[in-house]
C-alpha cells in the first residue's frame, strides 16, 4: 500500500514538473515579441511586431497600371451587361434600342476621357487642367477601392500601392489661391528634432499653420477649425490615403509619407526639404 502510495505521489509530483517545464518552454524557447512601447494609429492595429518596417519607394507606374486594368474590367463588365439587356430593349421598338445604345456609348466615353485628361494631367505641367479636374472629382479616388483589391491579389501590399497612389494624387494638385493659410500637418510620431526644424520651415512663410494630428478625428478637426486653403500632410501612407479621401477634392492636398525606421507610431522621419518645396509649391513660388 504505502509503495503504491509513493508510486502515485512520485507520478503526480513527475507530472506537476512536466507541466510546469511545458508551461514555461515557450517563455524560455519561443520567440519573444518586444514590449509595446508605442500607441498605434488606428491604420496599424494590425501591425504584429515582427515586421522589419523599411522605407518606401514607390512610383506613380504601380497604381496607375493597376487603374489601367481596373478601368478596363469595368467597361468590359459594361459591354457584357449591355449585350446581354439589349435583345429586351429590341422588343420595346427601334427608338429604345437607339436609346441604350448612346446612353451606354456615352458613359463609356466620359469615363475613358475622365481617365484620359487625369493621366494627361499627371504627367503635364498644366495647372489649369489639374484644378480644373481637381474641383469636380478625383477618378483615381473613385477606383481605389477596386484598385487595391487587384493589388492584394496581385500581392502588392497596401502601403506600396498607399505609396503610388499618393504620388499620383499629388501630380493632380495645383497651386490655388484663395483665403485661408496652407496647413502643415504633422504626426505625433515625428522625431522631436525634426518636428522643431519642420515647425522652424513652415515660419519661413507668412501663411503657413503648423498643427499635429494625433490621428483621423483631430486631424478633420484641425482643417475644420482652420479652413485652410491648401494641405500639406506628413504621416504614414494608411493615414494619407484615408485623409486624401476625406478631403480631397474640397481642399487640395500633397501628401508626404514618413520613413518608418523603427516601424510605425513611433520616431518617425521626414525629408524636410520635402516639406518646404510642397508649401512653396501652393505659394506659386516653383
Amino acid at each position: 500500500m504505502h509503495d503504491v502510495d509513493r508510486y502515485s505521489i512520485e507520478t503526480i509530483g513527475s507530472s506537476n514538473d512536466q507541466w510546469r517545464h511545458k508551461k514555461k518552454m515557450p517563455e524560455a524557447q519561443g520567440k519573444q515579441r518586444p514590449k509595446r512601447d508605442r500607441v498605434l494609429g488606428d491604420e496599424w492595429l494590425d501591425w504584429n511586431y515582427e515586421e522589419v518596417e523599411s522605407d518606401i519607394r514607390e512610383g506613380k507606374r504601380i497604381f496607375l497600371v493597376l487603374s489601367f486594368f481596373v478601368l478596363a474590367g469595368i467597361l468590359t463588365a459594361l459591354s457584357v451587361l449591355w449585350y446581354l439587356i439589349l435583345p429586351r430593349f429590341e422588343s420595346y421598338g427601334e427608338t429604345a434600342v437607339i436609346v441604350l445604345d448612346a446612353s451606354v456609348i456615352a458613359i463609356a466615353a466620359v469615363v475613358l476621357l475622365w481617365y484620359i485628361l487625369s493621366i494627361v494631367a499627371v504627367f503635364s505641367k498644366n495647372y489649369y487642367l489639374k484644378n480644373c479636374l481637381q474641383k469636380k472629382s478625383n477618378i483615381f479616388i473613385t477606383l481605389f477601392p477596386l484598385v487595391m483589391k487587384l493589388a492584394q491579389m496581385s500581392g502588392i501590399s497596401k502601403d506600396r500601392l498607399g505609396h503610388s497612389f499618393i504620388m499620383v494624387n499629388n501630380e493632380l494638385t495645383g497651386p490655388v489661391p484663395g483665403d485661408g493659410p496652407i496647413l502643415l500637418l504633422l504626426p505625433r510620431c515625428l522625431k522631436r528634432d525634426i518636428k522643431k526644424e519642420a515647425k522652424r520651415t513652415a515660419e519661413e512663410f507668412n501663411d503657413t499653420v503648423v498643427h499635429t494630428a494625433p490621428g483621423g478625428n483631430e486631424a478633420r478637426m484641425i482643417i475644420k477649425e482652420t479652413k485652410p486653403r491648401a494641405i500639406v500632410a506628413v504621416a504614414c501612407e494608411r493615414d494619407l490615403v484615408a485623409g486624401i479621401h476625406d478631403v480631397a477634392p474640397q481642399i487640395p492636398v500633397i501628401g508626404i509619407p514618413n520613413s518608418r525606421p523603427l516601424g510605425p507610431c513611433k520616431d518617425t522621419s521626414v525629408d524636410i526639404e520635402q516639406v518646404k518645396s510642397a508649401i512653396k509649391y501652393f505659394n506659386g513660388q516653383q
